[in-house]
């Protein structure tokens, strides 16, 4: 064979070899752009299906705990089950109305710290001590909503996917309040509310001493004295809007017998005589739950609220207040985020 007829054959040979690897890379070329559309459409399903997980969770959380006019908690664990429902049916997912089951709804009592349901307490109860949180799981697959079809993965015999998200909402803790919704300038130290538990119903005397179990507080206002004490006191001044982690002024020194004889007209007018004689005795309010620390400090850190009932304000020589923390209770439009001193926040938060 001549030297041409060589360099003719090697050509040939060549192109039949660039054929042969422009054809690998294209078919590689589409399997990888259809795959990366088939991810990216996945990765679009689950967002819908995250975003509807979440407002569902929510949205049964938040419905766990009614109240009656005493902001007594009551729990509706089957209300609570259909709002989440409902709200899945509100979310779509490729234009699919999304179905939101039964079984996939799980009702109980959240434990912060292990981050988990109690185990002992998991389902629908009647009990609001025992339920305090919403737990959902949204799926396409065969059973519920239809699978996911793929566009290109197809090819390789992938014509369907399932996708699932889970949330979980939490009605924990008040750890909110609104303005004027505290009813008094008067902080309670968490260790006055809590022990080997909570002290539900016992009575609680608040009184001038080196151990004190509360302080004034006049919020933002500085310096806490007692002229400011005693515009809270007297309702001339709103309580402005709290939260969990705010600072606010406090003291320990003793008020004047002006502050009290305000006190005790608003207990007089505001509360109940229970027992008939002429006297009143049961005064609902929610005072703020404060960092329990030495005495004398004049800033103190919110860490919840609480619902408390004073029965008696003694004025001199005693200047002491008698009360009761009330537990499952409720702070209504408040948000989760305080300590557990009896009283439920209105509004739940994501945890899962």
């Amino acid at each position: 064979m001549t030297w041409l007829g060589r360099l003719h054959k090697l050509c040939k040979q060549d192109r039949a070899g660039i054929a042969a690897l422009a054809a690998i890379f294209l078919t590689t070329t589409v399997a990888l752009t259809g795959a990366a559309v088939d991810i990216g459409m996945m990765a679009s399903v689950r967002s819908e299906l995250q975003n509807a997980a979440d407002a569902s969770a929510l949205a049964g959380a938040g419905t766990l705990i009614s109240w009656d006019a005493s902001n007594s908690a009551l729990a509706q664990p089957e209300t609570a089950l259909a709002e989440a429902q409902a709200m899945a049916y509100q979310n779509t997912s490729q234009g699919i109305n999304l179905q939101l089951a039964l079984e996939d709804i799980t009702l109980g009592l959240w434990q912060e710290d292990a981050h988990a349901f109690d185990p002992d307490h998991i389902g629908a109860t009647s009990d609001p001590n025992n339920i305090s949180a919403c737990r959902v799981i949204i799926r396409r697959d065969v059973t519920i909503n239809s699978p996911v079809p793929t566009i290109f993965l197809g090819i390789l015999g992938i014509d369907t996917v399932n996708v699932s998200a889970i949330s979980t909402g939490h009605l924990g803790w008040a750890g909110t309040a609104g303005a004027g919704q505290v009813d008094l300038p008067i902080a309670v130290k968490e260790d006055a509310l809590t022990g080997s538990g909570l002290i539900c119903g016992q009575e609680i005397t608040f009184r001038n001493e080196a151990n004190e179990n509360g302080e004034w507080t006049t919020f933002f206002t500085y310096p806490s004295n007692d002229p400011a004490v005693r515009g809270y006191v007297d309702g001339s001044d709103t309580v402005p809007a709290l939260e969990v982690g705010n600072q606010v002024a406090v003291t320990n020194g003793t008020l004047s017998q002006q502050t009290f004889d305000s006190l005790n007209s608003r207990f007089q007018s505001e509360g109940t005589d229970l027992d008939g004689d002429g006297t009143a005795d049961w005064w609902q309010v929610i005072l703020p739950v404060i960092s329990s620390g030495d005495g004398g400090a004049s800033t103190a850190e919110i860490a919840g609220f609480a619902n408390m009932v004073i029965h008696e304000v003694r004025g001199a020589p005693d200047k002491e207040i008698i009360a009761s923390l009330q537990c499952g209770m409720v702070v209504p439009d408040s948000k989760t985020g305080g300590g557990n001193f009896g009283s439920r926040a209105a509004t739940p938060v994501l945890v899962e």
